[in-house]
């Protein structure tokens, strides 16, 4: 069994290079996904997969490291590698930096020499180990697009020229020569095959001579460890090699490495962990291979095993890919910008906008462009203005999930008792929504402010009971009691009459105020409390509060074609 190797990534890490007057090399922030766990399992793991200590036998194993986009997988393979480098020979590849190459075998293999030789101690010019010849074998990689000049320089045939000729005479016994002689083209073919085979053959075999060059850098790593004397770990096998983002290579690019790089996936003593999203690579094999191509199947024959990052709460995401701090209370107050009812908790706003993100599902991707739409569109409104931040996510998120949904909605003329079938489409669309969700948002109310007394018509009243602070309402009822307010029309909002004794309010948003204070009523008289009261009192602080007035629907959709124009380009999976 392996000793273990200790993780601590509770704080910031700092790589400098020494030799180089400090100068910072690399910085990773603080773990706030809570991936040190999978370190330290998968550390462990490997290490016994790869070497058994007791015995001293070497084996080779190959893990892939599943993890969508945005959740961390670069940050968490880079830091992993670090920290491994002091009890492990590492290489880390950036497969997507060097997928202009041409032969994607040669750019694993050169990164790892190099790479350990750096461990080894061991300038370029100062080879320990010297690559055999037959290295110089593969760089004769027979792209499809140098065929021709192949078969010209050893055979003096021109393909081309025998294609065209051909055609022309529907034979292929005609061919010439560069010289005008005749060409026996059962010699010729015989004389491809042969070709190809040596090549082949002489490929096969500097590839193996390649393993055994690896396999002695590793070994001279982990002896140059030994023979120290400093009081240091000591760095033993197996070698960790880290190949990262292969999915985010042009198709073409990311399938060829796979098929070649197998062929040096048996090093002893050496283990492979292959980070990709699976189903963006997926996508890649189908590119190439076809549609109805199984590339399940297919990627699963060049792994030993697959290990799957779990995919991290929104809220614990959003505060590592996204400027939330820019949402903050005290930020938005100093630039002059009223948002509707926005906790003085930063937490607490994080929270609501998670709410809303869960209820529509979104992908990891489309969660955080979204959240990072809906900041910036927030900090480029001027002074003074006004918006309703849980309405503008959730006319973000519909937009995302289904633009034709949105473009209904926000037209306005949506109506909850037609049988259009339009109308049907977008009401069973948020039906569907809401079905199997009840992700609570925390709203900060003060009842006694907006009205002391209740009163139904003229014949009683009822004392306010309710007392100032934190009330909850589900997604669904915001978006039956607020967002329709805006985009569905009045006729369809309508309730029972009610009186009540407060200021006045917007006439198109009162029959949708007199139908919820005359349920609230209702549960107040049977029951003496309201359970759920929440969505009541949000509904009539709204339409009390000048963002009930001010919320107009062409705002809103003014505010989210702004933000949909701006889309986030993919960059490195850092955090």
């Amino acid at each position: 069994m392996s000793d273990p190797v200790e993780f601590k990534w509770d704080k910031k890490l700092i790589i400098r290079d020494n030799k180089n007057g400090d100068k910072v090399l690399e910085t990773f922030p603080e773990d706030k996904l809570e991936r040190v766990k999978y370190a330290n399992f998968l550390t462990k793991f490997l290490a016994d997969q790869g070497y058994n200590k007791a015995s001293g036998e070497k084996h080779n194993y190959v893990l892939n490291l599943n993890s969508e986009w945005g959740s961390g997988k670069t940050y968490f393979l880079r830091r992993w590698a670090e920290d491994l480098k002091e009890h492990y020979p590492v290489v880390y590849v950036d497969a997507w930096k060097q997928d202009y190459s041409d032969d994607p075998l040669m750019t694993v293999i050169s990164s790892m020499i190099k790479q350990l030789r750096e461990q080894a101690g061991s300038a370029e010019d100062k080879a320990i180990i010297k690559a055999s010849r037959k290295l110089f074998g593969l760089l004769k990689a027979a792209a499809p697009s140098a065929a021709r000049s192949l078969t010209k320089r050893y055979l003096g045939i021109d393909p081309v020229k025998i294609m065209e000729e051909s055609e022309d005479n529907n034979q292929l016994g005609n061919a010439i020569d560069e010289d005008g002689n005749p060409i026996d083209m059962g010699l010729a073919a015989s004389k491809v095959v042969e070709h190809l085979i040596s090549e082949h053959d002489a490929k096969a075999t500097a590839i193996e001579s390649l393993k055994v060059n690896i396999e002695q850098w590793v070994a001279t790593v982990i002896g140059k460890d030994q023979t120290q004397e400093v009081d240091e770990p000591k760095r033993t096998y197996p070698a960790f090699v880290f190949i990262d983002e292969l999915d985010r290579c042009r198709p073409s690019y990311a399938v060829e490495m796979l098929e070649t790089i197998k062929h040096i996936f048996n090093i002893p003593g050496v283990v492979f962990v292959v980070a990709t999203d699976t189903g963006q690579l997926q996508h890649a094999v189908k590119a190439v291979y076809g549609e109805g191509f199984d590339a399940r199947i297919y990627l699963s024959r060049f792994f030993s095993s697959r290990f799957s990052l779990k995919t991290p709460s929104f809220d614990n995401l959003l505060d590592v890919h996204c400027s939330t701090n820019l949402l903050a209370k005290e930020h938005l107050d100093e630039r002059g910008i009223d948002i509707w009812n926005i906790s003085d908790d930063l937490n607490e706003t994080l929270n609501n906008i998670t709410s809303v993100l869960n209820v529509f599902d979104l992908s990891v991707r489309s969660a955080i462009q979204t959240t990072e739409r809906l900041i910036s569109t927030v900090n480029n409104m001027g002074t003074g203005s006004t918006v309703d931040l849980i309405s503008l996510l959730f006319l973000l998120c519909v937009r995302e999930k289904n633009e034709i949904i949105y473009e209904h909605l926000i037209r306005g003329e949506i109506n909850t008792q037609s049988k259009d079938d339009k109308d049907k489409v977008v009401n069973a669309f948020f039906r569907e929504l809401f079905i199997d969700s009840d992700s609570q948002l925390t709203i900060h109310l003060k009842p006694k402010e907006l009205t002391t007394t209740l009163r139904v018509a003229n014949t009683s009243s009822t004392k306010n009971i309710y007392t100032d602070g934190k009330y909850q309402c589900s997604v669904g009822q915001y978006y039956h009691a607020i967002i329709k307010t805006i985009f569905y029309k009045a006729s369809n909002l309508g309730g029972n009459k009610v009186e009540f004794n407060t200021n006045e309010f917007n006439e198109s948003r009162k029959p949708q105020l007199e139908s919820a204070l005359n349920t609230l009523l209702k549960q107040l008289r049977d029951e003496g409390e309201v359970k759920g009261a929440g969505i009541y009192w949000t509904e009539y602080s709204y339409l009390h509060d000048k963002i009930g007035i001010k919320a107009k629907k062409g705002m809103y959709k003014d505010l989210v074609e702004l933000a949909s124009a701006l889309d986030w380009i993919d960059g490195e999976d850092e955090a």
